[in-house]
């Protein structure tokens, strides 16, 4: 087995290289610190897989020259911990990668001669000198005495003291002389089982994606692509629009296959990638100028899902680059929806494999908007959807601020307009300073969320939020309605002065979502005039069946298998509704079977007064198995008639906030049914939704 130092000595002289295949350097500097602590403790940390090849696929960096090596060592797996080790053994960067590829260099790593830790440069380290580089361990670079000197009082036990420190010194110089294992593939291999192998292996440690495995395979019949595809997303982040590689190789994977198949990719011949790359290139100069001159969208902090782009990258692929007028509305449309209804929220991929195969048809814009209202139920958003919403539900957020740039917002302090010539601010028209402690406590979760609603935001310039700063709107907004009384249009304020007052803030922010809720369905409805209401019929609800987003209950509180009441079935009713608010929304309709035969409400009711004690005594379980969050915020329930019967729909938003049941029980909807999940399962879909 080869010792450590002389791997990096092979990798500086370029007899162990990276082929252009592999990802950059992608590890963090925690990560890097768990290797040096590892390799300290003597711990085993894995081995390299090494490919050796006359025929190499295109070496990273262009670092040898192919013309003078006859058998080149291409290293496959391993390259993360070789080069964190290179970096800290050499000082220097690997000869594979430049500078630029270092995005998180661990080079400012020290180690503490008395305690054996390991932490990166702070104050600590800077002022305790028993705190040595890491790299200085390796070149001899540590003076010992020196540091005993500093930190021994009595001179007696100096000697003693630089001992110890000596001792520790050595064993991290000793990393350099431990071995480390090497497997070998074999000569015979070709570029695709070399890529299949460094998959497989990569698998174990830090996850290689399907876009960046598809982005190994085209790299193989055109080594360049990475690069190229890394300009190009240079390019594009000085345009404000900041995607990361995956959202390039999906826009490749769209045009060249038509669908969201990574594997259909793999053996695409390098003439198609490289006309297809230029085909994308041209398609996103394109875009840049339409996302920010006709859709109001600048930058991509205004874009809450990147895939949302790749249907109309492939359909501009598809058709010489060009939109009629008509198409271009029809896509704003769309494009608006399907952001703020959050098309692709869950199974990206998939729901994108479906609406490209959407475009070839001869209406693909209103079928790519069939998609969005069979999934979500309606387009139009309501006052209630708004209620509880913050900067964090960005798919709402970023359409209030889409529709605020449209109207070419002016300045509160001088009236001078805005769009294109600053920095917009997220103004809180109510100040937070005056509604805590007033209205609502800010430890309360229920406060914190009144307090920075949508409906109490405007976007002004950083002058105008600081001429305000803490006022109330009944103080400032006189003078403001006197000077640039056309603010309160281009924002949808209030005009009414009851409403500027602290005590009717609550009125406010009722009366702001519905102006907002009627300027967004304005806005939208502008692009192009529907064809047919945006809701579909309770007879299409439950044509479709139970799924992600529909559950039917037969019952409330009647059990139809004992034939009498059974107060604890609200339970079930209820659990359904926190999978629909922890997943996607949805919609919980009772009074239809299994089979989506419909059974109304007629024993249930009987159980009853009315309608009105049957939505209260539901509101109530909602209230206390899940919160008055979600019960006020999330929730809507409605009687609806069909086939001469009376059934309850709950319509259910997706909350902003993780939802438990009864405080200790988290319920996720996966596919037709509600399942809870365990604390560990929990916390990771916790902290991919939420975090």
């Amino acid at each position: 087995m080869p010792e450590i130092g002389k791997l990096v000595d092979k990798v500086e002289a370029n007899e162990i290289v990276l082929p252009e295949f592999q990802r950059e350097y992608v590890w963090g500097k925690d990560q890097a610190k768990e290797l040096m602590k590892s390799l300290y403790k003597e711990y085993p940390i894995g081995s390299l897989l090494i490919w050796e090849t006359e025929n190499p696929p295109e070496i990273k960096n262009d670092a040898v020259d192919r013309e003078q090596y006859g058998l080149f060592k291409v290293l496959l797996d391993g390259q993360q911990r070789l080069t964190v080790l290179y970096l800290l053994i050499k000082d220097d960067i690997p000869p594979y990668y430049t500078s630029d590829d270092i995005q998180t260099d661990p080079r400012n790593l020290y180690f503490n001669l008395d305690s054996g830790e390991f932490k990166y440069e702070n104050k600590s380290t800077r002022d305790n000198p028993e705190w040595v580089k890491v790299t200085d361990c390796f070149d001899d670079d540590v003076s010992i005495f020196e540091i005993a000197k500093e930190t021994t009082e009595d001179e007696a036990e100096v000697g003693a003291k630089a001992e110890e420190y000596n001792r520790e010194l050595k064993r991290i110089s000793k990393i350099t002389s431990l071995q480390m294992p090497k497997e070998e593939l074999g000569k015979s291999a070709d570029v695709h089982q070399a890529i299949n192998l460094f998959d497989k292996v990569n698998s174990q440690g830090t996850d290689l994606g399907d876009a960046e495995l598809a982005l190994a395979h085209m790299s193989a019949q055109w080594p360049y692509i990475r690069r190229e595809m890394k300009e190009t997303q240079a390019m594009m982040a000085e345009e404000g629009y900041d995607f990361d590689l995956d959202f390039y190789v999906k826009c490749m994977i769209a045009v060249v296959t038509g669908g969201m198949t990574y594997e259909r990719v793999y053996d695409t011949d390098k003439e198609t990638l490289v006309e297809s790359w230029e085909l994308v290139d041209e398609v996103l100069n394109y875009l840049t100028s339409f996302l920010e001159n006709e859709a109001q969208i600048p930058d991509s902090s205004y874009i809450n899902t990147r895939a949302v782009l790749i249907p109309l990258i492939k359909y501009l692929s598809d058709n010489d680059v060009r939109m009629t007028r008509q198409e271009k509305d029809a896509f704003l449309k769309w494009l608006y929806s399907a952001m703020m209804w959050r098309r692709y929220s869950r199974s990206t991929d998939t729901t994108l494999e479906k609406d490209l195969s959407l475009l070839g048809g001869p209406n693909p814009v209103e079928d790519l908007m069939e998609e969005i209202k069979d999934d979500r139920g309606r387009i139009e958003v309501q006052p209630s959807d708004l209620e509880g919403r913050g900067k964090s539900s960005k798919h709402f957020y970023n359409m209030v601020r889409i529709l605020s740039r449209n109207n070419n917002p002016s300045d509160w302090a001088t009236g001078e307009p805005l769009r294109g010539s600053y920095e917009l601010e997220s103004h809180h028209i109510f100040p937070k300073s005056q509604l805590y402690g007033t209205l609502y406590d800010s430890n309360n979760h229920m406060g914190r969320k009144r307090v920075n609603e949508i409906a109490n935001r405007a976007f002004v310039t950083s002058r105008g939020n600081s001429e305000i700063f803490t006022s109330l709107p009944k103080d400032y907004f006189p003078g403001v309605k006197e000077d640039h009384p056309e603010i309160f249009d281009k924002q949808y304020i209030p005009e009414n002065p009851e409403f500027w007052k602290l005590e009717n803030y609550e009125k406010f922010l009722s009366r702001r979502r519905e102006l907002l809720a009627d300027a967004i369905n304005e806005f939208i409805q502008s692009f192009e005039t529907p064809e047919g209401p945006d809701k579909p019929s309770l007879e299409a609800l439950i044509g479709k069946g139970e799924n992600h987003r529909i559950e039917f209950k037969e019952t409330l509180l009647y059990d139809v298998y004992r034939d009498q009441p059974n107060a604890d079935l609200k339970q079930e009713a209820v659990k359904e509704i926190a999978s629909f608010a922890n997943a996607e929304g949805g919609t919980l309709i009772i009074g239809v079977d299994d089979d989506g035969d419909i059974k109304g409400l007629d024993r249930d009711l009987k159980l009853m007064d009315d309608k009105d004690d049957f939505e209260v005594t539901l509101s109530q379980e909602i209230s206390s198995r899940l919160g008055d969050a979600t019960a006020s915020l999330y929730t809507q329930i409605e009687f609806r008639e069909i086939e001469g019967e009376t059934v309850c729909t709950v319509s259910v938003e997706p909350s902003s906030d993780p939802v438990y049941f009864e405080d200790d029980e988290f319920i996720v909807r996966q596919g037709s049914s509600a399942r809870p999940l365990s604390i560990q399962d929990a916390n990771q879909y916790i902290q991919e939704n939420w975090a």
